[in-house]
């Protein structure tokens, strides 16, 4: 009998550990390591910092069904030697399917163009879900959040023409992220090419009266290649004067303006990947911002790894304040 037992406790572990070794599940992560000199025409103002980035992923998938955990720490010193004690959780969903539904739930980043960024387009939220069903090359996505209610999205292609249709009411935003009672909005990209030349356009349209809060949006963007140089120019506003937005787009990272124009070209030498781009922008409607030059430098290095120099010239509306950036990061991926 005591046999027996030992036979069937054998058994039972040894089914344990088959489920488990059929579990598909994987390790991945990503760093990123920056030295930051900032030059201000400032006297006494200039700045060194170091700072990393490093996200952990953890996902494991069992048939139709998969669950990921993604964690972050990141520190920013200048001249400090406090150490990071904080891990931030950043991801952390289910996707499975039901029937011929995909669904995903959970706490993840919201998908958006970030050429005119808002608050669910750079944020991690919780409490979200989303369900899409494909009938025919067409997809209709319902999403639903508990911070700024539900939306419907429609997209597809028709000839060669990529079409995206965003139906949303509840809480709503405003063109600069922060929440601005009910509004309702549609959010339309139309992007495709032609003889060449890359086109998107995409018009955000808030329900209620054009104001600083509840302002529309719209960009267009053109990009296409000529002898071998990559050109992009986007121009995004927002409608209303004196409404500003963020972004984190094509051109980098911008912040609190009304509108930008940018041109960006971007070539391949001696195995380096450069890129030069012209920011131009204006903080209300018709008044003069912040104007960028970026030259910026990208070289692969063994083992997954990627040297990034972006040097900066900003010129600054405010007098005195002008500065030179030279950003030099190393990152790695497994």
């Amino acid at each position: 009998r005591n046999k027996m037992k030992k036979q069937l406790l054998i058994a039972a572990v040894a089914a344990t550990m088959a489920s488990v070794s059929m579990a598909d599940i994987s390790i991945s992560g990503d760093s990123k390591i920056n030295f930051t000199n900032v030059d201000h025409e400032t006297a006494n103002s200039d700045s060194n910092t170091f700072k990393h980035d490093i996200n952990l992923t953890v996902a494991g998938k069992n048939g139709d069904t998969g669950i990921l955990v993604r964690t972050s720490t990141t520190e920013n010193t200048v001249d400090d030697s406090t150490a990071s004690t904080a891990l931030t959780l950043e991801d952390a969903y289910v996707t499975s399917k039901i029937g011929d539904v995909n669904v995903k739930m959970g706490q993840f980043n919201n998908t958006s163009d970030s050429n005119i960024s808002d608050a669910t387009n750079a944020s991690i939220r919780s409490g979200r879900f989303v369900a899409d069903y494909t009938y025919k090359g067409v997809k209709v996505t319902y999403v639903d959040q508990n911070h700024s209610g539900e939306a419907i999205i429609v997209s597809g292609e028709i000839s060669g023409v990529t079409l995206s249709h965003k139906m949303a009411n509840g809480a709503g935003t405003t063109a600069d992220g922060t929440t601005a009672g009910a509004t309702d909005y549609t959010d339309t990209k139309i992007s495709g090419s032609i003889a060449g030349v890359d086109l998107m356009y995409r018009s955000k349209d808030m329900d209620d009266a054009d104001t600083a809060a509840t302002s529309d949006l719209e960009v267009i963007q053109v990009g296409g290649s000529i002898a071998g140089v990559d050109l992009i120019a986007v121009q995004a506003k927002a409608s209303h004067a004196s409404d500003t937005f963020s972004s984190e787009g094509k051109m980098g990272v911008l912040g609190a303006y009304n509108n930008y124009f940018g041109v960006k070209a971007t070539t391949k030498m001696a195995g380096n990947t450069i890129a030069i781009a012209r920011i131009e922008t204006e903080d209300t409607d018709g008044v003069a911002g912040d104007d960028y030059t970026k030259l910026i430098v990208t070289r692969p290095l063994a083992a997954g790894a990627t040297f990034e120099a972006t040097y900066t010239d900003k010129d600054d509306t405010t007098a005195g304040s002008d500065t030179q950036t030279l950003d030099l990061e190393l990152a790695v991926k497994f």
